[in-house]
């Protein structure tokens, strides 16, 4: 496994690997090729169906602005290794021509070289079962596991996570108007946080609160604006929630920053061995992964045991399973905002339950979880596979 640093990534929304991961793809190109004469880009699968609602041509436009180019979106050709593909076609000035097989599989991350991805592999365990082993042979936290395999400045990057998700929470809850695109959605995060600052009763003002952050964050992601991936834009309302939840009960930044690097762990494990694509698996493979990333945070700053902080992150992951990804209109923004505070909620009470279920009745593992997701989210009908076919997209067209 690489570093849980590519779970949490610092860019601009709506969408993990319909925005981040194009951008991230022309960077590839235009580092790589320099004497260009033009450039055709053709997107398939769910980047042909729902790019526009997720700005993908914008930010293809933005990147390659300097050099005449053409977007085709295909929606026809379904002889492709994953619904996130990209072909990039460069000719040069003395008329070669060169092509570029991109992936984007969710989370900013991109597949390039034949699908290799060209990344550094720090973890010798691939499954949380065979990381529980480790910490309990080496007697470590599953946060001291992970410090041991991560850079020096882990920690740092962190802190910065943690910065720039408060400064989206704060800017989105001083903004009005209405988010980007023909659904006319308006921004509630300041309306919200307003009606709760009356607010007596402590447990209902810090649960209010908890959604609000999600909201605020969410409506930010929406807009294009500046968010962290956790594990992916499109579900990164669900941390914050669950931050700002740590934070008004009394616990530190320090302590917080301990949790993510265990939330990050969690969110990678789903990354190695299924997916956080909503374009492959559905919406359970982001904002399930992302509840379940929750709970561990929760869990780990809590003082939770390992095998509790694991239990938290599957009873998160089992209890999202089937969930479809239905976008309206491909927008990140119904139901994708509300169900970031719904899932931030959620992963309080997964961590609740952790703590009260004795371990030995745990049939399921997290492992085990993440399995059923995967099989599950490529059963789904492709409708429910971020492509705004079907469900809600489908009904509210």
């Amino acid at each position: 496994m690489r570093s849980i640093k590519e779970i949490f990534i610092v860019g601009y929304g709506p969408s993990s690997s319909h925005t981040m991961g194009p951008a991230f793809a022309c960077d590839f190109i235009l580092n790589k090729y320099h004497d260009i004469s033009n450039i055709k880009v053709i997107l398939y699968g769910s980047l042909s169906l729902t790019g526009k609602g997720h700005l993908t041509d914008y930010i293809i436009d933005l990147k390659l602005k300097k050099y005449p180019h053409e977007i085709i979106f295909n929606t026809t050709d379904k002889s492709i290794p994953h619904p996130n593909t990209m072909d990039f076609i460069i000719t040069d000035r003395s008329n070669n021509s060169f092509k570029e097989r991109i992936i984007s599989i969710g989370g900013g991350t991109i597949i390039i070289k034949d699908n290799k991805l060209d990344l550094v592999e720090r973890y010798n365990e691939k499954s949380l079962e065979e990381i529980l082993n480790v910490t309990k042979k080496d007697n470590i936290s599953l946060k001291e596991y992970v410090l041991n395999h991560e850079d020096k400045d882990i920690r740092d990057y962190l802190s910065n996570v943690y910065d720039v998700i408060e400064t989206s929470r704060v800017n989105g809850i001083n903004k009005d108007g209405y988010l980007p695109g023909r659904l006319h959605v308006k921004r509630k995060a300041k309306e919200m946080f307003l009606l709760n600052q009356n607010n007596k009763d402590k447990c209902d003002y810090i649960l209010k609160e908890t959604a609000i952050a999600s909201f605020s964050v969410s409506e930010e992601n929406a807009s294009g604006n500046k968010i962290v991936t956790a594990p992916t834009c499109g579900s990164a309302g669900v941390i914050p929630g669950a931050i700002r939840y740590l934070y008004l009960n009394g616990y530190s930044k320090e302590q917080i920053i301990d949790g993510l690097l265990v939330a990050g762990l969690i969110g990678l494990i789903a990354k190695t061995n299924a997916s956080i694509s909503g374009a492959e698996c559905g919406c359970q493979a982001e904002i399930g992964v992302a509840s379940a990333m929750a709970a561990a945070l929760i869990s780990t700053v809590k003082n939770y045991t390992n095998e509790k902080i694991a239990q938290a992150s599957e009873i998160a992951l089992e209890h999202s399973l089937g969930l479809t990804c239905d976008p309206v209109e491909g927008y990140v923004q119904i139901p994708c905002i509300e169900r970031c505070a719904m899932f931030a909620l959620k992963s309080i009470d997964a961590s609740l339950l952790a703590s009260i279920i004795p371990e030995r009745e745990s049939k399921v593992s997290y492992d085990k979880a993440l399995q059923a997701m995967y099989q599950t989210g490529r059963d789904l009908n492709v409708g429910y596979r971020e492509t705004s076919l079907s469900g809600l997209a489908k009904l509210l067209k």
